[in-house]
């Protein structure tokens, strides 16, 4: 019975707010834009592949999160969801999940058009699916819980930007963490995206910068699972 309750406010959230402007621009334009000017200016982009589909992960699993949060803190609408018989887990899991398939359909867009453009075949597909749903979730839980911290909801979208600008130069997505200094190295390990791109490199050309994959691949999890438990808790604070 949970898991129906959880699925009719996915189905619920995909139809209200797949189209809305934050969700398309953000969320869907701006990576694919990105990762066609990366095209454009390099060609051969097996380097920066990783990145672009981590980027394609971030920002459409946090700006579809955002605009729903957004729209319904304003609306007061959450109001209506506390008063159904679902629990605050299960408003959040629907959430981060609903996020993480808007983000997977991003990402899978993305991976079509860049693969064109390798000069190598993709080493492991089904270990780029799985680092690309584990980002996807980690990504959207981080949305998440930032979308409800935030005290004042038209705020939500400055301080996402804020933090989604800094991660795609401090975790290799555009430049590798070997060529920077020590210290510079400690700051990308804090960030979640770090994890995606040194796990998708693995997959997709079968080596790693800094991060080994198994490494990755946990640390995306317990990012997940720290962002969902924090994402209760602001959620509780609010209502």
């Amino acid at each position: 019975m949970s898991d129906m309750k959880v699925w009719a406010m996915i189905v619920k959230e995909l139809k209200e707010y797949m189209l809305k402007p934050g969700s398309i621009s953000w969320g869907l334009v701006f990576p694919l834009v990105f990762s066609l000017a990366f095209i454009a200016r390099f060609g051969d982009i097996d380097h920066l592949i990783p990145g672009l589909l981590s980027i394609s992960a971030l920002f459409g699993t946090t700006s579809f999160v955002a605009s729903s949060i957004i729209f319904e803190r304003r609306l007061r609408t959450f109001e209506r969801l506390l008063l159904a018989p679902v629990s605050y887990g299960e408003i959040i899991l629907a959430k981060v999940l609903v996020g993480a398939i808007f983000g997977l359909l991003v990402s899978l867009v993305t991976l079509i058009l860049v693969s064109h453009f390798m000069a190598y075949s993709i080493w492991s597909l089904p270990l780029v699916l799985l680092y690309l749903i584990l980002s996807n979730l980690a990504f959207s839980a981080l949305g998440v819980y930032i979308s409800l911290a935030i005290a004042n909801s038209i705020n939500v979208m400055t301080w996402l930007n804020l933090i989604r600008l800094p991660m795609m130069f401090t975790s290799g997505a555009i430049a590798s963490l070997t060529l920077f200094p020590r210290w510079f190295l400690v700051i990308g390990l804090l960030t979640p995206m770090t994890y995606s791109v040194d796990g998708l490199r693995y997959g997709l050309l079968y080596y790693y910068d800094v991060i080994p994959p198994l490494e990755s691949m946990l640390a995306l999890v317990l990012m997940f699972l720290l962002f969902m438990l924090l994402s209760i808790r602001a959620l509780k604070r609010l209502y």
